[in-house]
């Protein structure tokens, strides 16, 4: 096998590529123990990015692999093999009616195109389609680096898993699974793949972390805040005006936002809550004035979130722990990682019109 030119892939890598899926695609056995093989092959040619390819056969239901083979300088190379007696790579995926079903309730179908149809609104609202974006990165980065979980690791991470969701009995473990259709491996299967995207996410921030806290620690402070939300920025305006009007009569700032509110009611606000956030999560983009701008009793400029308007009151503030402060860390440096690599991502998706889709 010849490698191509300026791909830095030598013939020998690529020939004991083939011969691995020569024998993935031939022995069951070494099909079962399909990522040991390939971790071999990494570690003897580390300078490559390998990922393992599956393709189920609707068809007769059978399974054939494939790999991408990156090099250091860029350029992938895709291979393929088959045995006489399976249907070739290139030829697989003869497409179902029912593979492009998303959901079917009461006999009604309802099919990807007109889901996403529904939720034309997400193209306004990229976070979620953000989040699909980011569901395929991480997939990609643990297939080329995969992460090795110990018996003992997914134990915990379960653990942690119904910790976190009140599941404190196997009761209500199995009436939680019922609700969202789960059977036991499928639940095994949802927490093994949360465990290795923490795991990732550890690997990928580990050594950015500490001087991420150093730069930012005043950012992650909790706050507790009241929120009002407007439909337009008038409203929202009318409101600081009403406020800063009470405020000079009031006795309180709690006082002065209660009888604000009042004031405003003719506007119809969009609603009122309390809630807890970080100074980062309010996104201010007040520079060196951040600090200040939040002290407890402080009202907030309006600003736009989405389609409404809100005015947030600080009520109170508190420090981040170092665990709360590390976590918050964490993630969102895992954040910034996912937001490069959507940058430069080939993006492409299969609904709606063919003009709309690509990214």
């Amino acid at each position: 096998m010849i490698a191509p030119a300026g791909a830095a892939l030598d013939d020998a890598a690529l020939g004991q590529a083939l011969t691995l899926l020569a024998r993935l695609n031939t022995d069951p056995v070494a099909a079962g123990s399909a990522e040991e093989l390939l971790a071999a092959l990494r570690a003897e040619h580390p300078g490559l990015r390998l990922r393992l390819l599956r393709h189920r056969e609707a068809y007769g239901d059978t399974v054939q692999f494939g790999l991408l083979v990156s090099g250091p300088r860029g350029g992938t190379v895709t291979l393929s093999w088959a045995p006489p007696s399976e249907v070739p790579w290139m030829l697989r995926g003869a497409q179902r009616s029912a593979e492009s079903m998303l959901l079917r309730v009461n006999g009604e179908a309802l099919d990807i195109q007109h889901a996403m149809a529904y939720l034309d609104v997400m193209w306004e609202q990229t976070a979620l389609l953000d989040r699909l974006v980011d569901v395929c990165l991480v997939q990609q980065e643990l297939a080329e680096s995969p992460v090795t979980l110990t018996d003992g690791e997914l134990q915990d991470a379960m653990d942690a898993f119904r910790r976190a969701r009140g599941l404190l009995t196997p009761a209500a473990t199995a009436a939680w699974m019922a609700r969202r259709h789960l059977d036991h491996a499928a639940l095994e299967e949802m927490v093994a793949r949360e465990a290795a995207v923490a795991a990732l996410r550890t690997r990928v921030t580990v050594d950015r972390v500490d001087s991420w806290c150093a730069a930012h620690r005043s950012t992650c402070d909790r706050l507790r805040i009241a929120r009002v939300r407007f439909a337009d920025r008038a409203a929202a305006e009318r409101f600081v005006a009403a406020f800063a009007e009470r405020r000079r009569t009031c006795g309180t700032t709690a006082d002065a936002f209660g009888a604000a509110l009042t004031a405003v009611a003719p506007s119809r606000p969009l609603g009122a809550e309390l809630m807890e956030r970080t100074v980062a999560d309010l996104d201010l983009g007040l520079g060196s004035g951040l600090a200040d701008a939040v002290a407890p009793g402080a009202l907030l400029p309006p600003r736009a979130v989405g389609t409404e308007w809100e005015v947030v009151q600080v009520l109170s503030r508190a420090a981040a722990s170092e665990s709360d402060l590390l976590e918050q860390a964490s993630r969102r440096l895992f954040d910034e990682w996912l937001a490069d690599r959507r940058r430069t991502a080939r993006i492409e998706w299969f609904w709606g019109e063919a003009e709309k889709t690509p990214r």
